[in-house]
């Protein structure tokens, strides 16, 4: 496996792992950054809520004693967090980790996230309530259907069924000096670092069924009481209230489906989310895609991915100790 990038010789290397959930990214995470001396910055969507532990798998508490974890416990559920944010709060991670020799890990659940941090963020105009609020009342074929008429280039790119990225895109028509299909999809990387795009793949099935086991086990990890509790505090954002399961356990608590069907539903969701994720990931430029059907193989690559950037480091000046390869 060679991630060959003649042009960045002497940048920092910064490892990106991409894959859907319960694909094993944390688990080689874990096992590259062990060996480099790596920090793990979490780029996920739904870890940055405190108290949303159960069911995001967030690393357990020996995890993050052997490993400085960051992009996790950031706000209370109750806070909006948008993707500028994240932005903001990671740049000065990043660089904090480098300025301490060591190798930022990235363990990525979140595309827009890791696109907006790699590839820049379109700031745009800022949110504006009223307007969101309004077309959210309105049908994902309407809103296409619009986007169509004022940039359908955009329209095209986002297609009717993602109702939050339409409803961004004609706030950028409304309010904003860009139409949405000018901003750039894919420009090149930032070029301060040495990215490193590495990729999980499991054949679908396996994948499901991990899904499904990861699910399972959170339900028995208390996530409905955490969830409860959550609610008898400050509550939910309109976000952190929509994420997979907590939407689903809420619908529960109201009465509104019975557990089994709100355990069945989640799994689904997930499920439905592992595969638009994997289908975003896969657009991703400069990926190794790791193909794999056992967790030691996952371990295996970890001990060749960790050989790769002590090289990498050595060629910023920078020595660790040598990785026993198989």
């Amino acid at each position: 496996m060679s991630h060959d990038h003649p042009t960045g010789e002497a940048r920092f290397p910064v490892l990106v792992i991409l894959g859907p959930t319960a694909s094993g990214k944390s688990r080689l995470a874990m096992a590259v950054a062990e060996r480099v001396r790596g920090e793990i910055l979490s780029v996920d969507a739904l870890k940055v809520y405190r108290g949303m532990d159960a069911g995001t798998a967030k690393p357990n508490a020996t995890e993050r004693k052997l490993i400085p974890h960051h992009g996790i416990d950031i706000v209370d559920p109750n806070v909006e967090f948008s993707v500028a944010e994240f932005v903001d709060y990671a740049e000065p991670v990043l660089a904090g980790i480098i300025k301490r020799e060591n190798v930022p890990v990235l363990d990525v659940t979140a595309p827009y996230y890791l696109k907006s941090l790699v590839y820049g963020i379109d700031r745009g105009p800022p949110p504006q309530p009223a307007f969101r609020a309004a077309m959210d009342r309105k049908s994902g074929a309407e809103l296409y259907a619009e986007l169509l008429g004022k940039d359908p280039v955009a329209a095209a790119r986002i297609g009717p069924a993602d109702k939050k990225r339409l409803i961004r895109a004609l706030e950028m028509v409304a309010f904003g000096d860009t139409l949405p299909s000018q901003v750039q999809p894919w420009a090149e990387p930032r070029h301060d670092y040495r990215w490193i795009f590495t990729g999980i793949k499991w054949p679908r099935e396996v994948l499901y069924e991990r899904v499904r086991q990861r699910a399972l086990h959170m339900f028995e990890a208390g996530w409905v009481a955490e969830v409860q509790h959550i609610l008898a505090a400050r509550g939910f954002s309109a976000t952190s209230g929509k994420a997979h399961g907590y939407r689903r356990i809420q619908e529960y608590l109201s009465g509104a489906i019975t557990m089994q069907e709100c355990i069945e539903q989640t799994i689904r969701d997930v499920k439905q989310f592992a595969r638009k994720s994997m289908t975003f990931f896969k657009g991703f430029p400069r990926v190794q895609w790791l193909e794999v059907s056992s967790e030691q193989e996952i371990d295996r690559a970890g001990m060749y991915i960790a050989h790769e950037i002590k090289d990498m480091l050595k060629q910023c000046g920078i020595e660790r100790p040598a990785v026993d390869l198989p």
